[in-house]
């Protein structure tokens, strides 16, 4: 049985991780359906749904209603090279610098063209966050979310994909290092001066929020790349 109920799902996530760059599963294959794995591990269905959807995230697997989960035909590709790095404080810190790039100007960029169901959809996702402050897994999926929406208000595609390719790498480093000190309030507190900023058509001021957000967040990664190497 896996110890820490907090950190189960984020467990088995990285057995199967283990066991899917080990080939037990080919891309395109099947995974065994939930009730099997969760006898595997010695976990509830919960902790198994929550770890597939951590894994379907990070770009390994396909989830499809009715369908059940398959290993995705590009789980090898750009995450593929990401991963391995993760615990590097200095390629975390490289990240985090392409982040700064990327997504400070993304915030000004929604700031400028943002359209009313955009500011909406991003209302909403804050308004989600703030019911799920009890459960880091919710919490976090949303968080990714917001990013993304962020980025969709832009309305560049290329754009759109990278930003999804590079956060969601960085999304099991930011689970583990959340899962240590999860502080909700500060994110939505930092999530709500983005918003706020793009909702009064203020560039600078969305550029400067999500600076700001980036720094808190970069910090956690760090600490926890920190941790996985002593």
């Amino acid at each position: 049985m896996l110890a820490r109920r907090s950190r189960i799902p984020e467990q088995v996530a990285q057995e199967l991780e283990q066991l899917l760059r080990a080939g037990i599963w080919k891309a395109g294959s099947q995974l065994p359906p939930e009730r099997e794995l969760a006898q595997r591990f010695g976990v509830s269905r919960a902790s198994v749904r929550d770890a597939l959807r951590i894994l379907e995230l990070q770009g390994w697997l396909e989830i499809r209603q009715g369908e059940g989960t398959r290993v995705a035909s590009s789980a090898q590709g750009f995450g593929g090279r990401l991963r391995p790095r993760l615990h590097e404080i200095g390629f975390v810190a490289e990240l985090f610098e392409l982040r700064r790039i990327l997504e400070s100007e993304v915030a000004a960029l929604a700031a400028e063209r943002a359209a009313p169901a955009d500011l909406e959809k991003l209302a909403q996702l804050l308004r989600e966050q703030q019911q799920s402050t009890k459960d880091l897994h919710k919490f976090l999926e949303l968080d990714l979310s917001f990013h993304q929406a962020l980025a969709e208000a832009v309305r560049n595609r290329p754009l759109v994909e990278v930003l999804r390719l590079l956060v969601v790498e960085l999304w099991q480093t930011r689970l583990s290092a959340t899962a240590r000190s999860f502080r909700p309030v500060r994110t939505l507190r930092e999530h709500l001066r983005i918003v706020e900023a793009i909702q009064r058509r203020d560039p600078e001021a969305a550029r400067r929020a999500m600076l700001a957000h980036l720094a808190t967040v970069e910090r956690s990664a760090k600490l926890q790349a920190k941790e996985v190497t002593e």
